[in-house]
């Protein structure tokens, strides 16, 4: 099988986590969510300037895909991401080679060192 042609996701690191956009591809829109989960005792032990690789101990990034249709959105993924894995959500194929996400992007906005990089082929 051939390694799919990958389209960058409009992923916005500096808008803060948790993030939220729509997407078409095809004739199809998606919905895309991704949260980060970080344990309690890691916020209060990290410096605030902390750029944390993810996933780390008691750290890690997920992502809800939902498709939308006509009774409503269909969530086809939701799933704790790991850089170097590619993802099948029905008919997408989605990849995640970086995710570096900056403590105070956690629920805030600005330029923090965070970058999250994601890719979605149609499979």
């Amino acid at each position: 099988m051939a390694t799919p042609s990958y389209l960058r996701l409009p992923i916005e690191p500096a808008e803060g986590f948790p993030q939220a956009f729509r997407l078409q591809l095809g004739s199809v829109i998606y919905q895309f969510h991704l949260y980060v989960n970080v344990a309690e005792d890691l916020l209060t032990t990290a410096p605030g300037d902390a750029v944390l690789d993810l996933p780390a101990a008691g750290a890690f990034v997920v992502l809800r895909v939902a498709r939308e249709e006509a009774a409503g959105p269909r969530t086809i993924l939701r799933r704790k991401l790991v850089p170097g894995v590619e993802y099948r959500a029905a008919e997408l194929s989605l990849t995640f080679p970086t995710m570096r996400v900056a403590r105070r992007n956690l629920n805030g906005v600005g330029e923090f060192g965070s970058e999250v990089v994601g890719g979605v082929a149609l499979s």
